[in-house]
């Protein structure tokens, strides 16, 4: 099942939910959904997956998100993620979606995002 938005933004309040942006710790320092957590997918998802656990737990709810519905590292986060028995389902419209729909952001570009409306 792949998130939307909507249900994405309705789960950031349950203290058992991750959300988990899967992109470059560069480009999280940019701009990230608000409240989400770090963790760029790496070539070795398996190893993607013990960091996962290891700094999370096994317990929680995962929502995964990349750039937009074309970048492929939220859904294969998710996946690697559900191979080692964990929940997690992927948000697929990723930071794009969600900055246009003019839900909470943070990072060092939010003014630059929110001045370019």
């Amino acid at each position: 099942m792949v998130m939307t938005k909507e249900a994405v933004f309705k789960n950031l309040r349950r203290k058992d939910v991750v959300l988990l942006n899967v992109l470059s710790d560069d480009d999280f320092l940019k701009l990230h959904i608000k409240g989400s957590q770090n963790l760029p997918l790496f070539q070795n998802r398996g190893f993607f997956g013990a960091e996962v656990e290891k700094k999370f737990g096994k317990d929680k709810f995962f929502i995964t998100y990349g750039a937009d519905v074309t970048c492929a590292a939220g859904p294969n986060a998710a996946k690697a993620l559900k191979a080692r028995g964990m929940n997690a389902q992927e948000y697929l419209g990723g930071l794009k979606e969600w900055q246009e729909a003019g839900l909470p952001l943070e990072g060092i570009q939010v003014k630059q995002v929110a001045h370019a409306r």
